[in-house]
């Protein structure tokens, strides 16, 4: 049985179709690939900005302002002024420091 070229331009065509759809799946795949890369690419920048900004305000509550407190907004060295007034002298005020941690309570230990 002999090929006729009618037969031969039929499976010439189907060939063309499945290459085509081969490539949009290649590209489809490709186009996702991508995709995925920017996501992570993205979430590790906002990982190293979260981090670097979680530094930046340990150093801020770690430094020591000039009036002697800690930067700390909840803690750290606080001074207390107290005003005694006795018959009508006043004295010196005295000063009474508290010490605190501000990093309190945020480690625990659960290993044991």
């Amino acid at each position: 049985m002999a090929i006729h070229p009618i037969d031969l331009s039929a499976v010439y065509s189907q060939m063309d179709k499945v290459a085509q759809f081969n490539a949009s799946q290649n590209q489809t795949v490709q186009a996702q690939t991508q995709v995925s890369q920017e996501k992570a690419v993205e979430q590790n920048l906002q990982k190293t900005q979260t981090v670097q900004e979680a530094a930046r305000n340990e150093t801020k509550s770690d430094s020591v302002k000039s009036d002697g407190r800690q930067g700390a907004p909840s803690g750290g060295f606080q001074q207390k002024n107290r005003h005694d007034t006795k018959s009508g002298e006043t004295e010196e005020p005295r000063r009474q420091w508290s010490i605190t941690d501000p990093r309190l309570g945020l480690h625990v230990d659960i290993s044991r």
